[in-house]
């Protein structure tokens, strides 16, 4: 189990983005946690906080020939309990391929920061294309960041409109 802890911002003006270099193709698919959990390779027992949580996201990602399987509470602010594992990809791809359950689909570029971070820039494709989202995983919650001229509003804590379950599942309107 880790912590994830992340500053979430919408970009508005990609103009202004830095050259971004090759990025990853990636699908997450959202399913329910009883689905989520025939897929699980780790002990259930340790997942207790995140399965009491109704909130709780169950998502299965998919990038290349790599399949993760990711458990996450809801935010509280930037932080929320995390859990993460590499499965077998052809344990979960026929699920993720049948568009059953809510998905998104996007390129991520990485841009490293000054301070060894590194910005996480999400270009959503399909439903929620033209949408972009810049995320930063910082080590406690106080940790000062520079904000690059490129980034648009905060988002942060925003799980119900702004997170990929969300978006998964309503898809984003521009505003």
């Amino acid at each position: 189990m880790g912590v994830e802890i992340e500053r979430k911002f919408l970009i508005e003006d990609s103009t202004k983005l830095p050259p971004l270099g090759e990025g990853v193709k990636m699908i997450q698919c959202y399913v329910p946690s009883e689905v989520w959990l025939n897929y699980w390779p780790g002990e259930i027992s340790e997942l207790g906080q995140v399965l009491a949580d109704p909130l709780s996201a169950y998502r299965f990602r998919v990038h290349g020939n790599t399949a993760i399987a990711t458990a996450k509470n809801r935010s509280d602010g930037p932080s929320r309990l995390e859990f993460e594992k590499e499965i077998p990809l052809e344990s979960v791809l026929e699920i993720v391929n049948s568009k059953k359950y809510p998905s998104v689909e996007k390129t991520r570029y990485i841009i490293p920061t000054n301070d060894d971070l590194f910005w996480e820039i999400d270009f959503f494709e399909g439903n929620n294309s033209g949408l972009i989202i810049a995320e930063i995983e910082i080590p406690t919650p106080e940790h000062p960041i520079d904000l690059p001229n490129w980034i648009g509003r905060e988002l942060t804590g925003q799980d119900d409109v702004w997170s990929n379950f969300a978006l998964a599942k309503n898809l984003h309107q521009k505003e």
